[in-house]
């Protein structure tokens, strides 16, 4: 049972912010993808967002499995 001083660990965050950026920001990114840098911004539509988008969801996919495999192992 949950007291509702309780607060979550930074792991359990951690995987919460990885699963919303995986349903939220994966998508739109297909379309567009912007990119500031120290030197200025790049911009990436079409096909070039989905490649960008693509790399950044297989990172994301692969930090959020290594957090859960962690999570399953303290247990």
């Amino acid at each position: 049972m949950h007291n509702a001083n309780d607060k979550p660990d930074e792991r359990t965050l951690q995987i919460a912010n990885l699963r919303y950026a995986l349903r939220c920001h994966i998508p739109a990114m297909k379309r567009h993808v912007y990119i500031r840098t120290g030197y200025g911004a790049v911009d990436f539509y079409g096909t070039q967002a989905r490649k960008v988008t693509a790399l950044c969801e297989e990172l994301l996919q692969k930090q959020l499995q290594r957090l859960e495999r962690k999570g399953s192992q303290r247990r």
